[in-house]
């Protein structure tokens, strides 16, 4: 795993708990917007590292 890959994925999970925060103080928009914002650049990741094995 390389840097650039583990900042985005911390960055994902920062984004996570993010969400779990604004779902507890009832902020329902903001709470959905950083969940999907944070599984997309988990998804973008994961796919972006994988490319190779995808193509084979």
């Amino acid at each position: 795993m390389n840097k650039t890959t583990l900042y985005v994925t911390i960055i994902a999970i920062i984004l996570m708990f993010v969400s779990l925060v604004s779902w507890i103080v009832n902020q329902m928009t903001f709470a959905i917007l950083s969940a999907n914002l944070g599984v997309l650049i988990l998804a973008v990741s994961v796919l972006w590292d994988n490319r190779n094995h995808l193509t084979k």
